[in-house]
This record gives C-alpha cells, sequence and structure tokens, in this order.
C-alpha cells in the first residue's frame, strides 16, 4: 500500500504541471473547479505544495477543470500520467484493446526474465 504522504506530493506535483500544461494561474484553476475566488489562489497553492489535500469532490473538480483524468494526478511517475491520460481519450472498446495488449507485453518481459535467472 501507498504511503499517504508520497501520494499528496504525487497529487502536488501532476496538479502543477497540469495546470501549467493548461495555462492557467492557481487562481484561475480554482475558481474553475467551482473554489470560491476569495480562497482559490490560496487554496490551489497549498495542494501543489503539499501542505494540504483535496477531498475526493474537490480533486475530481479540480481534475474537470483541467480536462484530465482523476487518475493522472495520483500518478507515480510522469510517463503513468501520460498513459492515463491517453487511455482516457480512447473509446472503452480500444481502452480493452490497448491494455489487453500492455498486459500480454508485461507477462512477455516476466516471462523473459523468468528464463534467463534459470
Amino acid at each position: 500500500m501507498s504511503d499517504p504522504s508520497t501520494n499528496l506530493l504525487h497529487f502536488a506535483r501532476r496538479l502543477k504541471e497540469a495546470r501549467l500544461a493548461a495555462g492557467l494561474t492557481q487562481e484561475k484553476l480554482g475558481t474553475k473547479a467551482g473554489i470560491s475566488i476569495d480562497v482559490a489562489r490560496t487554496r490551489v497553492n497549498r495542494y501543489e505544495r503539499g501542505t494540504s489535500q483535496p477531498d475526493e469532490a474537490t480533486a475530481r473538480q479540480l481534475a474537470t477543470a483541467l480536462t484530465v483524468p482523476l487518475a493522472s494526478l495520483y500518478a507515480e511517475t510522469p510517463a503513468m500520467a501520460q498513459v492515463i491520460e491517453a487511455m482516457a481519450q480512447l473509446p472503452a472498446k480500444e481502452q480493452k484493446k490497448v491494455a489487453e495488449e500492455l498486459l500480454a507485453r508485461v507477462e512477455g518481459l516476466r516471462t523473459r526474465r523468468g528464463k534467463k535467472g534459470d
């Protein structure tokens, strides 16, 4: 199980990356996510620094405002975030196909690693 403080740091980093990529200020992101303009900048700043964690509803609203899947904001690496974002753009049938291909590739790597150890 992941350490909650590590998850918070992943969220903080991904949130800031997504906000900058969207070209939004902290205040604009906060207000787009339904946070009062009076506290929007401060709250988003705290989320990005990892000093405060949004509840699930607020995190979902931030993801929606950024037009990214919520899961991508919790991804451990930039590559994982990119994969999640790319998958979200595919229809469900294609998502299933890509997931199956990826799982087959992972299984192939495991099998090859196991043979090297023989």
